[in-house]
């Protein structure tokens, strides 16, 4: 009976213990999802890069900017003869507004270009008191899926910043506390977001904007299509002024900076190899307080043969964290010799293939001509076509411009188009700039805007370029399809030059243009 009893109180005792682990279990369970009932997970969305928005006045120079603020023009003297047209552009002109939001809609009105893949950037999370509480890496267009896990109904401070890199992000000092936390010593592209948010139940989610803070210039310079000859020579190209570097404080954006760079910034273009007609530099960073007045300065730089030293672009109004960039258009003064020619003619295509000139049938396949002296002249010789359909070529002193016709149009099998746009663009064909470049014989061109123009130099170098509208800025041309310029000799003194104009009949033949002799003249001749 005893043992009966034993046996009765064991079983009872262990159904007791078997009751009381349940009872802590699902209290403890019910505990625990209270706890995670009040966490919360905020999801980074990277929208961009903004810049801010450039508003300095244009200044004052022999050109004026017009009533677009973020366009600063004016002119430098380069020689007696030669000058640049300098333009300083604020790239984008974006909104600088930067918001934190507990929903998926992006930052309204903002403008923003994209950060390139992979690079870092770091996300630091302070709550209401200015703690630390966490912080996360995060690079761009990777899997960043992964939120980060928060108090819901709190409010907490997010902090993002980036130097463009695809490797690291720098350290933060004092980052235990928002007051204190620094970015010390920055000498790359720092860019950098601040944004308050209350944090609901379920999922929030960040909309970050970074915002460079140091300013950056891309430089180009160019020859204007009437030129002749190329950019062979650069030498220590730098702008200033630029700290070496600058301290950012994380809880307002403030920026400290640190020692002058004396030497100035280099600029660093590409090799020139034999020359180039337009150069571009890579993006120069410049670390900067308040709106400067910067200045670009060029140990020497030849042009066309003509060396300039120390040249100097001063007044560049450059505000901190925008992008622009700085165009150098080299131009020659010049006015036409006496002498020269114009050419107009226009036939319709008549049966059986060809056209009727002055009564006398030309089939297809056949040469028109016609022939005129050009005085000699010290910089060559300009020929501007204002209607073409469809081809041309020319003679000077017995050579050849091309070695064969030049064939604008496409779709002929006698003669097969030879000619492009030097980036890939082709008349009644793509567009490398979007869309399409129509057929030549649909456009017309202007004295001040010529659908074609042909320059030879002093030397008997030939460059072409042509408008893809009517009316529309010059690209230059590039022979193809096996055709290639020759080189000849140009007089540049008291002999005459001359010159056969020729074009192959097919079809309607049209041409309208008028050429001459060019020389240098000083530039405060030019009206």
């Amino acid at each position: 009976m005893i043992s009966q009893f034993y046996q009765n109180s064991r079983t009872k005792v262990l159904v007791a213990i078997v009751a009381l682990f349940c009872l802590v279990s699902y209290s403890c369970k019910e505990t625990k999802d209270s706890v995670e009932s009040n966490k919360t997970v905020v999801k980074v969305n990277l929208l961009g890069v903004a810049n801010p928005i450039a508003d300095a006045p244009a200044k004052k120079g022999k050109a004026s900017a017009g009533s677009d603020q973020s366009v600063q023009v004016s002119t430098v003297p380069f020689s007696s003869s030669g000058s640049f047209k300098v333009t300083l552009t604020a790239a984008g002109n974006p909104s600088n507004g930067l918001r934190a939001s507990g929903s998926n809609r992006a930052a309204t009105g903002a403008v923003h270009t994209p950060l390139d893949a992979n690079v870092q950037y770091k996300v630091l999370v302070y709550d209401a008191n200015g703690d630390y509480v966490t912080e996360k890496v995060y690079a761009n267009g990777a899997d960043n899926s992964m939120g980060i896990e928060l108090d819901a109904g709190k409010t907490y401070s997010f902090i993002a910043y980036s130097v463009n890199s695809t490797t690291a992000v720098p350290a933060v000092s004092g980052a235990s506390k928002l007051s204190t936390a620094t970015l010390a010593s920055i000498d790359s592209d720092l860019m950098y977001f601040f944004g308050t948010l209350k944090l609901a139940a379920g999922d929030n989610n960040l909309n970050v904007i970074l915002k460079h803070q140091y300013s950056q210039i891309i430089t180009r310079i160019k020859m204007n299509p009437t030129t002749t000859g190329s950019i062979t020579s650069i030498t220590t190209p730098v702008i200033k002024p630029s700290h070496v570097s600058a301290n950012l404080k994380l809880s307002d954006g403030t920026l400290t900076y640190n020692g002058l760079n004396q030497a100035g910034v280099n600029v660093l273009f590409p090799a020139l190899g034999a020359g180039l007609r337009e150069v571009t530099s890579t993006p120069t960073m410049l670390i900067h307080e308040k709106a400067t007045s910067g200045e670009l300065t060029i140990g020497s730089i030849t042009i066309d043969g003509v060396t300039k030293s120390n040249l100097k672009i001063p007044q560049l109004n450059i505000i901190p964290g925008q992008r622009y960039v700085l165009d150098l258009d080299f131009n020659t003064c010049t006015q036409d010799v006496v002498g020269g020619a114009d050419m107009n003619w226009s036939y319709p295509n008549v049966s059986p293939g060809g056209i009727n000139v002055n009564g006398v049938f030309k089939p297809n396949g056949s040469i028109l001509e016609t022939s005129f002296t050009a005085p000699g002249a010290d910089y060559g010789f300009v020929f501007d076509i204002l209607k073409l359909d469809n081809s041309f070529n020319m003679e000077v002193n017995g050579v050849k411009l091309a070695q064969k016709e030049i064939q604008f149009q496409s779709g002929n099998a006698t003669l097969p188009q030879n000619i492009k746009f030097e980036d890939g663009s082709q008349f009644s064909g793509n567009n490398t700039q979007g869309g399409t470049v129509t057929h030549i014989y649909s456009m017309t061109g202007t004295a001040a805007a010529p659908l074609v123009k042909v320059v030879i130099s002093r030397l008997g170098e030939v460059t072409m370029y042509a408008s893809k509208v009517s009316g529309g800025p010059l690209f230059p041309l590039v022979l193809s399809n096996g055709n290639a310029f020759n080189k000849f000799t140009w007089n540049g003194g008291a002999q005459d030059n001359a010159v056969k104009l020729t074009q192959m009949v097919i079809g309607e033949t049209a041409l309208k243009g008028s050429g001459a002799g060019v020389k240098k003249v000083s530039c405060n001749l030019v009206k």
